[in-house]
């Protein structure tokens, strides 16, 4: 859990739908790396929104160049994007 990218995130001026993903993103991910490894499931949960939701708002903050999102063998890696872990 990294409090700082948290922080971050809450900074940012975004629809509330990519907010709360990218808060649950920022909960997620490791301070020094930025990187996370929810399920779109556990996303799904911990946002109160559909897995499409989900999907759709990853997809923006993508777009938004706020997330990088990469697919390993062994899951999906997402990074997220957030002073000094960006």
């Amino acid at each position: 859990m990294s409090f700082h990218l948290v922080n971050l995130a809450w900074q940012r001026d975004l629809r509330a739908a990519q907010k709360i993903v990218l808060l649950a993103l920022a909960d997620f991910a490791q301070q020094s790396t930025g990187e996370c490894f929810p399920s779109i499931r556990v996303l799904s949960a911990k946002c109160g929104l559909s897995a499409s939701a989900v999907r759709a708002q990853i997809k923006s903050l993508q777009a938004a160049g706020l997330v990088d999102v990469e697919a390993q063998e062994d899951g999906i890696v997402y990074r997220v994007k957030l002073g000094a872990a960006a």
